[in-house]
């Protein structure tokens, strides 16, 4: 089974993690979302709010995994025993970024392949720092996320103000 596994801190998981998901579904047998946990940053979101909000999106597919993992990807990626890695690409700024940490990643992990999918223009401006600060303004958001995880987040923030 070819598997690959899509990192990221997912503060909040957008529609362009989803563009990137649903593309390496058409790729691989299993996608495995591994949310990386960051001591360095403070993030909107718990680690388990983050599982809810791709959950509430994948829970039914049976080829995605959600997961977390701390320290180095390609020390998880070891351990799930799989190769592939699979990044977005919004902008050059990203392409540059990520082409230095795949060769990090390659002399850390000599087998690792490390996939980069652009996402389209109409998702290309999408990140999650910006959607944090819409949700933290009060604004709507919701154009910006999977349409199964807008509820789930909604519920969190209304939780979290009481």
């Amino acid at each position: 089974m070819k598997a690959c596994v899509f990192a990221g801190t997912f503060d909040p998981f957008s529609k362009g993690h989803e563009y990137i998901v649903d593309k390496c579904l058409d790729l691989f047998d299993e996608v495995v979302i591994a949310i990386g946990v960051n001591v360095d940053k403070k993030p909107m979101f718990t680690l388990d709010e983050r599982k809810q909000i791709i959950l509430a999106k994948y829970s039914e597919n049976k080829r995605v995994r959600v997961c977390s993992f701390e320290g180095m990807l390609v020390d998880f990626m070891r351990k799930e025993n799989i190769i592939h890695t699979v990044r977005g690409i919004r902008d050059e700024g990203d392409y540059k970024y990520e082409s230095v940490m795949a060769k990090y990643n390659e002399d850390l992990f000599p087998d690792v392949v490390s996939i980069f999918i652009p996402t389209p223009n109409e998702l290309s401006y999408i990140s999650s720092t910006a959607v944090r600060n819409i949700i933290e303004l009060g604004s709507d958001f919701s154009k910006y996320l999977p349409k199964e995880s807008v509820k789930v987040v909604k519920d969190i923030i209304k939780a979290k103000k009481k």
